[in-house]
Protein backbone atom coordinates (compact mmCIF):
# COMPACT_ATOMS: atom_id res chain seq x y z
CA UNK A 1 0.00 0.00 0.00
CA UNK A 2 1.80 3.11 -1.26
CA UNK A 3 -0.92 5.72 -0.84
CA UNK A 4 -3.91 6.46 1.37
CA UNK A 5 -6.35 9.21 0.38
CA UNK A 6 -4.04 12.10 -0.58
CA UNK A 7 -1.14 10.83 1.54
CA UNK A 8 1.83 8.85 0.28
CA UNK A 9 4.96 7.17 1.67
CA UNK A 10 7.77 9.70 2.16
CA UNK A 11 5.39 12.61 2.75
CA UNK A 12 5.84 15.02 5.66
CA UNK A 13 2.75 15.15 7.86
CA UNK A 14 1.38 15.95 11.30
CA UNK A 15 -0.35 13.19 13.22
CA UNK A 16 -1.77 12.22 16.60
CA UNK A 17 1.64 12.74 18.23
CA UNK A 18 3.24 16.18 18.39
CA UNK A 19 5.89 17.21 15.89
CA UNK A 20 6.55 16.71 12.19
CA UNK A 21 6.73 13.18 10.81
CA UNK A 22 7.50 11.35 7.60
CA UNK A 23 5.25 8.51 6.49
CA UNK A 24 7.28 5.28 6.39
CA UNK A 25 4.61 2.65 5.81
CA UNK A 26 0.87 2.07 5.54
CA UNK A 27 -0.31 -1.11 7.27
CA UNK A 28 -3.75 -2.29 6.06
CA UNK A 29 -5.66 -4.23 8.74
CA UNK A 30 -8.71 -6.46 8.28
CA UNK A 31 -11.69 -6.59 10.57
CA UNK A 32 -11.78 -9.87 12.50
CA UNK A 33 -14.35 -11.50 14.72
CA UNK A 34 -12.47 -10.00 17.67
CA UNK A 35 -13.39 -6.48 16.56
CA UNK A 36 -17.07 -7.35 16.45
CA UNK A 37 -16.86 -8.87 19.91
CA UNK A 38 -15.14 -5.94 21.60
CA UNK A 39 -16.88 -3.15 19.65
CA UNK A 40 -20.47 -4.40 19.50
CA UNK A 41 -22.75 -7.29 18.60
CA UNK A 42 -23.70 -8.39 15.07
CA UNK A 43 -27.02 -6.51 14.96
CA UNK A 44 -26.34 -3.17 16.69
CA UNK A 45 -22.57 -2.90 17.15
CA UNK A 46 -20.08 -0.70 15.39
CA UNK A 47 -18.81 -3.69 13.41
CA UNK A 48 -21.19 -5.90 11.46
CA UNK A 49 -20.77 -9.55 10.50
CA UNK A 50 -20.47 -8.61 6.82
CA UNK A 51 -17.39 -6.49 7.58
CA UNK A 52 -15.39 -9.42 8.95
CA UNK A 53 -12.58 -10.16 6.49
CA UNK A 54 -12.70 -6.70 4.88
CA UNK A 55 -10.11 -3.98 5.31
CA UNK A 56 -10.67 -1.38 7.98
CA UNK A 57 -11.42 2.10 6.66
CA UNK A 58 -8.20 3.55 8.09
CA UNK A 59 -4.82 1.80 7.82
CA UNK A 60 -2.25 1.93 10.57
CA UNK A 61 0.57 4.30 9.69
CA UNK A 62 4.24 3.95 10.66
CA UNK A 63 5.85 7.36 11.13
CA UNK A 64 9.30 8.78 11.82
CA UNK A 65 9.57 12.14 13.60
CA UNK A 66 12.37 14.53 12.61
CA UNK A 67 11.29 17.75 14.32
CA UNK A 68 9.27 18.63 17.38
CA UNK A 69 6.48 21.22 17.18
CA UNK A 70 9.04 24.06 17.39
CA UNK A 71 11.10 22.67 14.50
CA UNK A 72 13.90 21.50 16.77
CA UNK A 73 15.54 18.22 15.72
CA UNK A 74 14.01 15.43 17.81
CA UNK A 75 14.20 11.96 16.30
CA UNK A 76 11.36 9.64 17.24
CA UNK A 77 8.71 7.26 16.00
CA UNK A 78 4.98 6.88 16.15
CA UNK A 79 2.16 4.66 14.93
CA UNK A 80 -1.33 5.99 14.42
CA UNK A 81 -4.53 5.47 12.51
CA UNK A 82 -4.66 7.10 9.10
CA UNK A 83 -7.57 9.10 10.51
CA UNK A 84 -5.11 11.31 12.41
CA UNK A 85 -2.90 12.30 9.47
CA UNK A 86 -2.87 15.99 8.61
CA UNK A 87 -1.24 17.83 5.75
CA UNK A 88 1.35 20.50 6.52
CA UNK A 89 0.79 24.11 5.62
CA UNK A 90 2.96 25.75 2.96
CA UNK A 91 4.87 27.61 5.68
CA UNK A 92 5.53 24.40 7.61
CA UNK A 93 6.81 22.61 4.50
CA UNK A 94 9.00 25.60 3.66
CA UNK A 95 10.42 25.60 7.19
CA UNK A 96 11.34 21.90 6.92
CA UNK A 97 12.98 22.41 3.51
CA UNK A 98 15.02 25.33 4.84
CA UNK A 99 16.11 23.35 7.90
CA UNK A 100 17.28 20.45 5.73
CA UNK A 101 19.18 22.74 3.37
CA UNK A 102 20.98 24.37 6.29
CA UNK A 103 21.59 21.04 8.07
CA UNK A 104 22.06 18.25 5.48
CA UNK A 105 23.21 15.87 8.23
CA UNK A 106 19.70 15.98 9.66
CA UNK A 107 18.27 13.84 6.88
CA UNK A 108 21.24 11.45 7.02
CA UNK A 109 20.72 10.88 10.74
CA UNK A 110 16.99 10.63 10.14
CA UNK A 111 17.30 7.95 7.45
CA UNK A 112 19.67 5.94 9.64
CA UNK A 113 17.39 6.17 12.67
CA UNK A 114 15.98 2.75 13.55
CA UNK A 115 12.48 2.77 14.97
CA UNK A 116 12.39 1.40 18.52
CA UNK A 117 10.50 -1.81 19.19
CA UNK A 118 6.85 -0.91 19.76
CA UNK A 119 4.49 -2.98 21.89
CA UNK A 120 0.71 -2.91 21.67
CA UNK A 121 -1.75 -4.93 23.75
CA UNK A 122 -5.25 -6.07 22.87
CA UNK A 123 -7.50 -7.39 25.60
CA UNK A 124 -10.28 -9.92 26.11
CA UNK A 125 -12.17 -10.91 29.23
CA UNK A 126 -13.03 -14.52 30.07
CA UNK A 127 -15.29 -16.15 32.61
CA UNK A 128 -12.66 -18.51 33.97
CA UNK A 129 -12.15 -20.45 37.14
CA UNK A 130 -8.93 -21.62 38.76
CA UNK A 131 -9.52 -25.02 37.13
CA UNK A 132 -9.32 -23.53 33.64
CA UNK A 133 -6.00 -21.72 34.09
CA UNK A 134 -4.18 -24.53 32.19
CA UNK A 135 -6.11 -23.35 29.11
CA UNK A 136 -4.51 -19.92 29.46
CA UNK A 137 -1.04 -21.47 29.63
CA UNK A 138 -1.78 -23.65 26.61
CA UNK A 139 -2.92 -20.62 24.63
CA UNK A 140 0.19 -18.68 25.67
CA UNK A 141 2.43 -21.48 24.44
CA UNK A 142 0.50 -21.59 21.16
CA UNK A 143 1.20 -17.89 20.55
CA UNK A 144 4.89 -18.23 21.39
CA UNK A 145 5.42 -21.00 18.85
CA UNK A 146 6.56 -20.21 15.31
CA UNK A 147 5.59 -16.72 14.19
CA UNK A 148 2.53 -16.23 16.44
CA UNK A 149 -1.20 -16.24 15.75
CA UNK A 150 -3.82 -13.81 14.46
CA UNK A 151 -7.09 -13.18 16.27
CA UNK A 152 -8.87 -15.26 13.63
CA UNK A 153 -6.60 -18.19 14.49
CA UNK A 154 -7.01 -17.54 18.23
CA UNK A 155 -10.82 -17.49 17.99
CA UNK A 156 -10.77 -20.66 15.87
CA UNK A 157 -8.60 -22.35 18.51
CA UNK A 158 -10.97 -21.26 21.28
CA UNK A 159 -13.88 -22.60 19.26
CA UNK A 160 -12.25 -25.99 18.69
CA UNK A 161 -11.38 -26.26 22.39
CA UNK A 162 -14.93 -25.30 23.43
CA UNK A 163 -13.56 -22.28 25.29
CA UNK A 164 -15.13 -19.60 23.10
CA UNK A 165 -18.24 -19.77 25.26
CA UNK A 166 -16.13 -18.25 28.07
CA UNK A 167 -15.67 -14.96 26.21
CA UNK A 168 -17.04 -12.21 28.40
CA UNK A 169 -18.11 -8.67 27.52
CA UNK A 170 -17.37 -6.14 30.22
CA UNK A 171 -20.27 -3.82 30.99
CA UNK A 172 -17.98 -1.03 32.17
CA UNK A 173 -14.26 -0.37 32.82
CA UNK A 174 -14.94 -1.07 36.52
CA UNK A 175 -16.45 -4.47 35.75
CA UNK A 176 -13.93 -7.05 37.02
CA UNK A 177 -15.97 -10.24 37.05
CA UNK A 178 -13.81 -11.99 34.49
CA UNK A 179 -10.19 -12.92 34.05
CA UNK A 180 -8.41 -10.60 31.66
CA UNK A 181 -6.08 -11.62 28.84
CA UNK A 182 -3.72 -9.22 27.04
CA UNK A 183 -2.44 -10.32 23.62
CA UNK A 184 0.93 -8.81 22.68
CA UNK A 185 1.79 -7.48 19.22
CA UNK A 186 5.19 -6.02 18.31
CA UNK A 187 5.68 -3.29 15.70
CA UNK A 188 2.19 -3.92 14.28
CA UNK A 189 3.45 -7.05 12.59
CA UNK A 190 0.76 -8.61 10.40
CA UNK A 191 -0.01 -11.78 8.49
CA UNK A 192 -2.49 -11.57 5.60
CA UNK A 193 -3.52 -8.07 6.78
CA UNK A 194 -4.24 -9.36 10.29
CA UNK A 195 -2.34 -8.40 13.42
CA UNK A 196 0.02 -11.10 14.65
CA UNK A 197 0.29 -11.88 18.38
CA UNK A 198 3.34 -13.59 19.83
CA UNK A 199 2.72 -13.52 23.59
CA UNK A 200 -0.01 -13.47 26.20
CA UNK A 201 -0.42 -11.95 29.67
CA UNK A 202 -3.20 -13.01 32.04
CA UNK A 203 -4.70 -11.40 35.13
CA UNK A 204 -7.21 -12.42 37.80
CA UNK A 205 -10.35 -10.33 38.48
CA UNK A 206 -8.28 -8.66 41.22
CA UNK A 207 -5.62 -7.75 38.59
CA UNK A 208 -3.01 -10.14 39.97
CA UNK A 209 -0.78 -11.46 37.22
CA UNK A 210 -1.15 -15.15 36.36
CA UNK A 211 1.92 -17.21 35.46
CA UNK A 212 1.58 -18.32 31.82
CA UNK A 213 4.86 -20.22 31.56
Amino acid sequence: MQTYKDFKIGQWVKSYGKGFHRIEEFIPIEYEEYHSFVMGDWETGAITKSQIGTLQEEPLVKLKRLFNSKFKKQLGADYCSGYYLKNLTKDELKNIEEQLQLNPKYITDFDRYVLPKFETRYGLSFLLTAETIPMVKELAQLLRKDEGKTFTEIFDWLDRKNYKQLLYKQESPADNKGYYLQFINWDYQVKDNRLLFTDLLAFTPEFAKIDTI
